[in-house]
């Protein structure tokens, strides 16, 4: 197991062998020689690729930010989070379920983060199936959340 400081020293130093592996904070002898070679190895198969397929700087990252980071990068999307949040977990209260049974936290999230237009209940319908949402449960949750959609927008 390896640090994430080891990791990233080692993608900045980018060792052409062992021996400078090893010289690298998180990497010494006492790792084995088997681990530093696979490590090794890694690391030679990064160099080998070619520019075009390396991370670029300042590139988005891919996915939902997390759910803390909403209020700084879309308040009004953190606040529909926040009102569809308390609406399902309401309703699970009410029917006596977990709040994952009756609609996974991702699914929200990605309507929340990216809601349909218009947030009408065919739109919210089509998206949370989109998202995998079982029939019973788009039935259940898709007023909740155009609720939640329409009232902070």
């Amino acid at each position: 197991m390896l640090s994430d400081a080891a990791i990233v020293e080692a993608a900045l130093a980018v060792p052409v062998n062992l021996a400078a592996l090893t010289a690298l904070t998180g990497f010494g002898h006492r790792m084995g020689r088997r681990q530093l070679e696979q490590w090794q190895a890694a690391v030679d198969r990064a160099r080998a690729l070619p520019e075009s397929e390396l991370p670029q700087l300042g590139q988005q990252p891919a996915g939902l930010p997390p759910p803390r980071a909403w209020a700084d990068k879309d308040p009004v999307a953190a606040a529909r989070l926040s009102a569809a949040r308390a609406a399902v977990s309401a309703l699970a209260e009410e029917l006596n379920l977990p709040q994952e049974n009756l609609i996974t936290p991702d699914t929200v999230r990605r309507v929340c983060w990216e809601p349909p237009s218009p947030a009408d209940a065919d739109h919210v319908a089509t998206a949370l199936t989109g998202h995998g949402a079982r029939p019973w449960q788009v039935e259940l949750v898709t007023p909740l959340l155009v609720k939640a959609l329409t009232a902070t927008a």
